[in-house]
């Protein structure tokens, strides 16, 4: 638990200073999205390259298992991403999501390419474990670098992605712990519970509005989204996007649980002792950011 602790306060720690680091120069942020990245996938190929143990105590050939070929793709693909961002962005302001498009598009192509030019090494089984390895985290990324990009209120949405759902997984583990109650999906988390479910949605809506309280008080950030000529419609909007950033924190655990069971692995990675890999600790967050950025997109910017 104390590791776990220190663990958690030195991420923290990370993240505080790359916020401050924001006030330098925006693109600064994106060194933390480019080393969750590299690190995320590198913790993704590693788990499809796990191989379980059979009762004899032979191993079992990994169901996903990638080509060498296949392997360095979504490498080379993760690394490129975010650079490929940025170098679009400064030669063409505000296109850097088309650099981003043409690279995944090259990369789907060089998988395809390789079921026959390495057709030997290289299975259907291997191309769709690299497709997922260079989705999850990298492309899921992007919406990262594209909220912290937004024209207004960019630290508004980057605050709420990354509190709102260490909001919700701690808190869905204290009321859990408190309450317990049945189970939410004994077959996938065994421990998460409904009553830690709902705790964890409610304190991330208190969350998000408070967020947006305290982000209004501090700077002149104006609200001009959706239903701006109601006083109570930001309230509202606010804590929707807890609602739903809060629900997607949940389900994004539970979708890399079912990945760490289908490969037969309790955590994704030793770099965070007490919580696991990179991906064990933003797993929700990266479901909570697409929503966050779609939101912020569409609604709160109008």
């Amino acid at each position: 638990m104390k590791k776990r602790l220190i663990t958690g306060i030195a991420y923290i720690g990370v993240i505080v200073g790359f916020f401050f680091l924001r006030n330098i120069h925006p693109w600064f942020f994106g060194i933390l999205v480019y080393a969750f990245s590299l690190i995320g996938t590198y913790e993704m190929v590693h788990a499809f390259s796990f191989r379980k143990a059979r009762e004899d105590g032979s191993l079992e050939e990994p169901a996903f298992s990638m080509s060498a070929a296949q392997k360095v793709s979504v490498y080379a693909y993760a690394v490129l991403f975010t650079p490929i961002y940025y170098l679009v962005e400064y030669l063409f302001p505000s296109q850097g999501f088309r650099g981003l498009l043409n690279l995944s598009f090259l990369f789907g192509l060089v998988l395809l390419c390789l079921l026959v030019f390495d057709h030997k090494r290289s299975s259907l089984q291997g191309a769709g474990g690299a497709m997922l390895c260079g989705f999850y985290p990298t492309v899921i990324l992007a919406t990262m670098l594209l909220a912290n990009d937004l024209p207004a209120g960019s630290t508004l949405a980057l605050l709420i992605i990354f509190v709102i759902s260490p909001v919700a997984d701690t808190f869905a583990f204290v009321v859990g712990s408190i309450f317990k109650g049945k189970k939410l999906c004994p077959n996938i988390s065994p421990n998460k519970t409904i009553s830690g479910a709902i705790g964890g949605i409610v304190f991330g809506i208190g969350a998000s509005v408070l967020l947006y309280w305290l982000y209004t008080l501090g700077s002149d950030y104006v609200y001009t989204g959706w239903g701006s000529e109601y006083a109570w419609a930001p309230w509202l909007v606010f804590a929707l996007i807890g609602l739903v950033a809060s629900v997607l924190t949940e389900f994004g655990d539970l979708a890399e649980s079912i990945i760490k069971r289908k490969v037969g692995i309790k955590d994704m990675g030793k770099l965070l002792p007490g919580h696991g890999g990179i991906l064990d600790r933003i797993d929700g967050t990266l479901f909570a950011s697409t929503f966050v950025y779609i939101v912020f997109e569409l609604l709160v910017l109008m």
